[in-house]
């Protein structure tokens, strides 16, 4: 045990006697994954529709209820309002050029109108709802609303798809609940749920920013992870182990009294610490980044709110040293079954690619992991840290992951120390 100690201290010292070298393992990969991260959605805006800039919500026939209410909400003062009448709006689509340049370049129109009756006034759509609370505190049975609001954008522009949505969710479907006190006349008394007196619930306000958020960030920190932690591993693999072989130093460390079991597992519980160390300060930029977006842009790979309950967040810190061990098994695999340098780097390289892939499948996938998933090393820890983002996650999703990628790690390396014939 204190042979492990020793390796293992030695390797850490090596690792922080170098400001440079410390940094290059713990900030320069958060630095760049969080660049990489705020720079991904605006390359995505450009690629849809070749500008960088936010696109604006044209808002038609917008009523006095609505524009009230985008002057005095903070959340609604995220987006660039343009509001136009009809006329207006019609004039646009007869310029079939402009208008199929707005909506190839991302704009979402929202429609505000009454069925039955002509467009152009914007008392049109208060008058229709006052007329239908009245309607409904008079008794009536049959009551129903005319008033419409409609959201059109192009089902082509992911950039617009997604302003939509949020659009829908953070400002049309408050507002609609308001109306009942804006515009319910004597039924807002008597017709409203009492629980609704309070104006502002934190806790409520909280847990519906962290549904959104967890959303969004179960797509994009799981990828992120599982590269970073890859390529921390594969980094200091190849600094600890092949770079030794190669310039002969671990044959001369394997000739001292300290055995070979113990010079590898105090480099791996080096690489453990220090990977997961890594992964741990990322995880806590991506948290602090997503509490510092105020903004909420639609296309924020890291919304506002992101947050996860004690038992999550337990489950992820216990996911990720497992998930280490079992790529540093790999790696070490990879390391011993070849001679070449450039053998051992180029074949350390292609798991990178797989996680590439895998971020980008996460990133786009609109289906939860079928349980066959959760069999598979590595990925499973993907597919866990999503389903805990999402609050998802099953006591045996985490059993069966922890005890997979940790039989899985100790069958590599004995087949490894038998291969090398290390006691």
């Amino acid at each position: 045990m204190n042979s492990v100690v020793i390796i293992f201290r030695w390797e850490i010292n090596k690792i922080f006697s170098s400001w440079r070298k410390a940094a290059a393992y713990f900030l320069l990969p958060a630095l760049l994954l969080m660049i990489a991260l705020n720079i991904f959605p605006l390359l995505i805006n450009y690629m849809s529709t070749g500008s960088l800039s936010r696109r604006p919500v044209y808002v038609i026939d917008a009523p006095e209820s609505f524009r009230n209410y985008t002057d005095d909400t903070a959340d609604a003062k995220v987006y660039d309002y343009r509001f136009i009448s009809s006329a207006d709006f019609l004039a646009l689509q007869e310029n079939n050029d402009e208008y199929m340049r707005l909506l190839k370049g991302g704009t979402c129109f929202c429609c505000f109108w009454v069925k039955g009756e002509a467009s152009g006034s914007t008392a049109d759509f208060d008058s229709a709802v006052s007329a239908y609370y009245e309607a409904l505190q008079k008794g009536s049975k049959n009551a129903s609303s005319k008033a419409v609001i409609s959201l059109a954008y192009s089902e082509n522009s992911l950039v617009a798809q997604a302003q939509a949505e949020q659009l829908d969710q953070g400002v049309i479907t408050p507002y609609k609940k308001t109306l009942i006190t804006t515009l319910g006349g004597d039924y807002a008394a008597v017709g409203k749920d009492i629980f609704s007196t309070d104006g502002f619930n934190p806790v409520t306000k909280l847990l519906d920013l962290r549904t959104t958020a967890n959303s969004a960030a179960s797509r994009v920190i799981p990828g992120v992870l599982m590269i970073l932690m890859y390529y921390c591993v594969y980094s200091l693999a190849s600094d600890m182990f092949a770079s030794e072989r190669d310039r002969g130093f671990l044959s001369k460390l394997l000739m001292t009294p300290v055995s070979p079991r113990s010079i590898f597992t105090g480099k791996i519980l080096a690489i453990n610490v220090i990977s997961s160390s890594a992964t741990y300060a990322t995880l806590l930029l991506m948290f602090l980044s997503s509490w510092a977006n105020r903004g909420n842009d639609a296309m924020s790979l890291l919304p506002f709110g992101m947050l996860l309950t004690p038992l999550q967040l337990i489950s992820i810190l216990l996911t990720v040293p497992v998930t280490v061990f079992l790529m540093t098994a790999v790696a070490i695999s990879v390391i011993f079954s070849l001679e070449q340098m450039q053998d051992i780097t180029a074949n350390l390289q292609l798991p990178l690619v797989l996680f590439l892939g895998d971020f980008f499948i996460q990133m786009f996938r609109g289906t939860r992991p079928v349980t066959l998933e959760y069999f598979i090393p590595l990925h499973n820890s993907l597919e866990l840290i999503s389903e805990t983002f999402n609050s998802q996650d099953k006591t045996w999703h985490i059993l069966a992951v922890t005890l997979l990628n940790l039989a899985t790690g100790i069958f590599v390396l004995r087949k490894t120390y038998r291969k090398e014939d290390f006691k």
